[in-house]
């Protein structure tokens, strides 16, 4: 027997399929969001998309003020400060916490051993051109897989739900930033990549205070390369 979608399932499907969209900046910001257009695109009724876009306003993401269409939210150089501030605030804490349970867990060290060889194959790599395109995935998958490793470290927790949220914003920003910029800029992705290297060490080495310091640091560049 075919097992059938929940209301909840479907309603977290629009929802995630939506704010994908906005986060990769396939839906830009100030684009009008027509509640009949997205549920014809997604094959679903109006109810599930009125949801998520209600979810979306909530967390930010969305404009839906009273009688006006909804609207992808705007980006500003405020918005760009303030998602850099919480993320200071928080993910410094929450990267100290993950080095405690990767201690604890052979499974999430291996994993960061794993990131830590592509990372230092990475910098041996890179020089005064451009990464290749097998290159730049890899530096990506550093990138993305110590986020991923530290909310899996995390675990279901309101810290890193509150991660989440600030990291859509942060991820909306890059793809924003990154779409009228060279994202593969030697230098970047190299200090990028140095930084990178400097945490998953520090969290390797269980010094927390450390942890705290390379990852506040790593943000401050990145804050200031993205207003540059």
């Amino acid at each position: 027997m075919v097992e059938r979608i929940s209301r909840e399932t479907l309603q977290e499907k629009v929802y995630e399929s939506i704010k994908d969209s906005i986060v990769k900046n396939d839906l830009m910001p100030g684009d009008v969001l027509s509640i009949d257009s997205l549920a014809e695109d997604l094959g679903v009724s109006p109810t599930p998309v009125r949801e998520a876009l209600a979810k979306l306003s909530a967390q930010g993401l969305v404009e839906n003020a009273r009688n006006k269409k909804a609207r992808v939210a705007p980006i500003s150089e405020e918005d760009i400060l303030q998602t850099y501030e919480v993320r200071k605030l928080l993910e410094p804490f929450a990267a100290s916490k993950a080095a405690k349970k990767i201690a604890e867990d052979s499974k999430l060290r291996a994993e960061l051993e794993s990131l830590r060889s592509l990372a230092q194959e990475i910098q041996n790599e890179v020089d005064d051109e451009p990464l290749s395109s097998s290159q730049y995935e890899n530096y990506l998958e550093v990138d993305l897989g110590l986020e991923e490793t530290i909310e899996l470290a995390l675990g279901d927790t309101l810290l890193n739900k509150m991660l989440k949220q600030v990291r859509n914003h942060s991820l909306r920003i890059r793809s924003f930033t990154e779409a009228s910029t060279d994202k593969n800029v030697p230098e970047v992705v190299r200090s990028n990549n140095e930084e990178h290297l400097e945490i998953i060490d520090s969290m390797l080495d269980e010094g927390l205070k450390m942890v705290r310091e390379v990852v506040r640091e790593h943000l401050e560049n990145a804050e200031s390369r993205t207003l540059e």
